[in-house]
């Protein structure tokens, strides 16, 4: 509509409808997306989360990959059982995107309007219409003339 409008093909006009709704909208609006890191026992079967992320699984184990295990699960204790079941396939840690924070939002009242458009009138349209419009109420002005006499 807004190239139509800059051609002069079509005239816009946006008239109020009196009512408005709160809608909540991210503010910054852009921002870059936060990522968690997600430790998962590759099962080496089709639905695993790790394969199904991009992520090949890794057989690689140090005390640093001992240490992340029990960081994740709370405890060796936690731990142990998926440290022994990631022996079969390996493990992933891989990416997920995490949801944005509640106090990125806001609210804000939206006003509703009704968009009209029309192609726009030449002069002598404008002329016609002017004409007409004035035309309209001189029969009930009269008639309202003619009852107030008559009283």
């Amino acid at each position: 509509m807004r190239c139509l409008e800059a051609g002069g093909h079509v005239e816009v006009h946006r008239r109020r409808i009196d009512r408005a709704y709160t809608q909540q909208r991210a503010h910054p609006r852009f921002c870059p997306p936060r990522y968690d890191r997600r430790l998962v026992v590759c099962t080496g079967k089709d639905g695993c989360p790790g394969c199904e992320a991009g992520d090949r699984p890794s057989l690689h184990f140090d005390a640093g990959v001992v240490a992340m295990f029990v960081d994740h699960y709370g405890t060796l204790a936690e731990a142990d059982r998926p440290l022994w079941r990631s022996t079969a396939h390996g493990w992933h840690r891989y990416p997920v995107p995490l949801p944005r924070p509640v106090d990125d939002y806001r609210r804000y009242e939206v006003e509703i309007t009704e968009l009209c458009v029309r192609r726009p009138l030449t002069a002598e349209e404008h002329a016609q219409a002017e004409q007409q419009a004035r035309a309209f109420p001189q029969p009930h002005v009269a008639a309202i003339r003619a009852a107030l006499r008559g009283r």
